[in-house]
C-alpha cells in the first residue's frame, strides 16, 4: 500500500531521513516510534505527500507519487488520505459539524449530504453534542475526535496520525485511541502513527523504529 525506497530528505544541514527504506501493508496499522529528531513526522510527512524528499521514491498502491506536481498530489491526498495532527488543526471559524464536512465538500459532495454524513460520524465518536460547537468552545478531547471524525469521514485508503494523542490526558487519549484503531480495524484503513508514548504503541500491528533518519527495528506486535 505505501512503500518508501531510499529515502533522503534534509532541512538546510539537517539531514532528516537518510536512506530510509519502509513498506507498509493494505489495512495495516504501524506506529513510527523513536527519540526527538529521528524523522519520525518527517517521513510521515513524505509518506503523505505533503514533503518531496531530495532522492529516493514514494509509492502509494504502486503508483509513485513523489514525481507528481503539487496539484497532482493535492489530488491523491484529497481522494484516498486522512490526516489526524496532534492538535487537530480545526479551522476556528467553523462549527465542528461544519468541519467535519469540510473534507466531503472538498470532494464535490453537496452541502446536504455533506452535513448528514458528517454528524454520523460525530455520532459515532461520541461528539454529537458539539456539533454545534466552535473549535475554542472544546475540551482537548473533544476537539481531537472532531478531527478523527474529520479524517476518517471521506473513507480514506490510509489515516496518518502524528502525535494524535501527544495534546491529551490519558484517558482522553484512550478514548481518541480506542476509536482511531477500532474504526482502522473495521473499514480495513490502513493506519499510520508517529508516537513518542509506548501506550499508543501498542495499539499498532508493527512498529517501526527510528533513529538518526534510518530504521533501526521492526517489531510485530
Amino acid at each position: 500500500m505505501l512503500e518508501a525506497r531510499g529515502v533522503h530528505k534534509a532541512f538546510g544541514p539537517t539531514r532528516a531521513l537518510r536512506g530510509l527504506t519502509v513498506e507498509i501493508g493494505e489495512g495495516e496499522i504501524v506506529a513510527v516510534t523513536g527519540p526527538s529528531g529521528s524523522g519520525k513526522s518527517t517521513l510521515l510527512h513524505c509518506l503523505a505527500g505533503i514533503l518531496r524528499p531530495e532522492t529516493g521514491e514514494i509509492r502509494f498502491d504502486g503508483r509513485r507519487i513523489d514525481s507528481l506536481g503539487d496539484a497532482a498530489r493535492t489530488t491523491v491526498r484529497r481522494e484516498n488520505f486522512g490526516v489526524v495532527f496532534q492538535f487537530g488543526q480545526l479551522v476556528p471559524e467553523l462549527s465542528a459539524l461544519e468541519n467535519v464536512a469540510l473534507p466531503l465538500m472538498f470532494n464535490r459532495h453537496g452541502r446536504e449530504e455533506s452535513m448528514l454524513t458528517a454528524r454520523s460520524w460525530l455520532e459515532r465518536l461520541g461528539v454529537e453534542d458539539c456539533a454545534g460547537l466552535r473549535p475554542g468552545e472544546l475540551s482537548g478531547g473533544q476537539a481531537q475526535r472532531v478531527a478523527v471524525a474529520r479524517a476518517l469521514v471521506t473513507g480514506p485508503r490510509v489515516v496518518f496520525a502524528d502525535e494524535p494523542t501527544g495534546a491529551l490526558d490519558s484517558l482522553a487519549g484512550e478514548r481518541v485511541m480506542d476509536e482511531l484503531t477500532g474504526t482502522a480495524r473495521e473499514s480495513r484503513t490502513t493506519l499510520v502513527i508517529v508516537t513518542h508514548d509506548n501506550r499508543v504503541a501498542a495499539y499498532a500491528d508493527r512498529e517501526i523504529v527510528l533513529r538518526d533518519g534510518t530504521v533501526a527495528s521492526a517489531v510485530t506486535a
